[in-house]
């Protein structure tokens, strides 16, 4: 199939062909078949409008109200818990183990003992709402048995996750218990009292599954797996992330896929990622009709670090495949330029929302003064820092984003409105005074 497909092809820089005025999903292809994409166009995309916010609902509106209660009450009694929590630790040493507020229903505090947990509470407070609780495990107990869990199963890759409850060790599996429960039998071992299994983390992914052959593989659409030496993806679930958006530029080089701006580092897609060929003829990640996919060769966009992998299970397949680089994982497969068009398109709308709310314009005339600001901030002459380099124009959000200066005295605050929490407001709640940029703009609206 690739013979055919490369028939007629001519030479090009780099050890790279094209193929006639139509090549498959626009690549170069080297003598040996293997694809190579350096950039690629964004796909058309078409952000979504965000819809208004909607009025509470009866349950959020409960779930608002206990919220309130739960927070007033650990404000009243915060001292008086971390105040017994220290004696406890001093009296009963051995005893003691741990203390929690209890969130649902009448809001209280439960703390927890080894032994006669209420009659031991009692010796010390008759406060209506503190309980105690006679539990089986210590807190260092707890943590040990945690602790035992990822050194005898972290090589294995098989926990997700794990968290100490209130009287449990809580361990969340990504293998099906099947496959769990066997591998423990084969390392002959037995899980702690303390610790419940959780089998019900989704997607239960196979114990052994290592990266293949692009030639192997499912997910490759096969007009492209004659082209790709392999499309590694993770096996596992990704887990808990740190909250911060990264960017990674994702190219195909002979048929492997690298990160140019990444000291082209080898690429680790995350699990459950695909490719298809899309309507415009560009080998593409998800499926055609997912809004905001990425093409091979442009930037994606992810929640998450970029992290060097060194799992010799995932690995070892790519250099096998294509040389011993440096391997990233990517944790999405989201077009950055979509992402950022439908970026901006929110922030224009929570902008417009932000004027009303603070300041009490109608939603006319706050669009309106959002397009004037945005042109008086793009006439503004171009400021440049130390080293002569042109700095972006302040963002209209920033204007937005800046309240009026705190008041500690009424007669601070202009006509018809007071001080609320060191700010002045109507009786309406909107903000006062209203900003200089937005007087000058009301003044020229009339």
């Amino acid at each position: 199939m690739a013979a055919a497909m490369l028939a007629g092809c001519s030479a090009s820089s780099g050890g790279v062909s094209s193929q006639g005025d139509s090549p498959p999903f626009h690549a170069g292809f080297s003598a040996a078949g293997y694809a190579t994409i350096r950039s690629a166009p964004p796909a058309p995309f078409t952000p979504a409008e965000p819809v208004e916010p909607q009025p509470p609902t009866a349950e959020e509106i409960a779930a608002g109200k206990q919220f309130q209660r739960v927070a007033d009450f650990q404000n009243s009694v915060m001292d008086e818990v971390s105040a017994l929590q220290d004696r406890l630790r001093r009296a009963e040493r051995g005893n003691f183990v741990s203390v929690y507020y209890e969130n649902e229903g009448d809001p209280s505090v439960v703390f927890q003992f080894l032994r006669a947990g209420p009659a031991t509470l009692r010796k010390y407070t008759q406060h209506p709402r503190f309980f105690g609780k006679t539990v089986r495990w210590s807190m260092e107990q707890m943590m040990a048995d945690a602790d035992w869990m990822w050194a005898t199963f972290g090589d294995d890759r098989v926990m997700q996750s794990s968290g100490i409850g209130a009287s449990q060790v809580d361990a969340y599996i990504s293998v099906s218990e099947a496959d769990f429960r066997a591998l423990v039998k084969r390392k002959g071992v037995t899980i702690p009292e303390s610790v419940t299994l959780h089998f019900n983390t989704a997607p239960v992914v196979p114990i052994n599954n290592p990266p293949r052959p692009a030639i192997e593989d499912d997910a490759v659409p096969s007009i492209a797996a004659p082209h790709i030496r392999i499309f590694p993806r993770a096996d596992r679930p990704q887990g808990s992330v740190n909250l911060i958006e990264s960017r990674v530029l994702i190219t195909l080089e002979d048929g492997c896929f690298r990160a140019p701006d990444r000291d082209n580092a080898l690429v680790l897609f995350p699990l459950g990622a695909q490719l298809f060929v899309d309507s415009d003829n560009y080998l593409a990640f998800a499926s055609d009709g997912w809004p905001g996919y990425a093409r091979v060769g442009e930037a994606v966009t992810f929640t998450g670090s970029v992290n060097e992998v060194s799992t010799p299970e995932l690995v070892g397949p790519i250099h096998a495949a294509c040389g011993s680089s440096t391997v990233i994982a990517v944790g999405g497969t989201a077009s950055a330029a979509a992402s950022s068009a439908q970026d901006a398109v929110s922030s224009r709308a929570s902008t417009v929302r932000s004027l009303r709310s603070s300041y009490g314009i109608d939603a006319d005339q706050a669009e309106r003064a959002v397009v004037w600001l945005e042109r008086r901030q793009a006439a503004q002459p171009v400021q440049r820092d130390e080293n002569g380099i042109a700095l972006p124009p302040l963002p209209v959000g920033a204007y937005l984003n800046s309240p009026p200066r705190p008041v500690m005295d009424a007669a601070e605050c202009p006509p018809g409105s007071s001080p609320q929490q060191f700010i002045c407001r109507t009786p309406e709640g909107w903000m006062r005074p209203l900003p200089d940029w937005l007087k000058e703009f009301l003044e020229q609206d009339r």
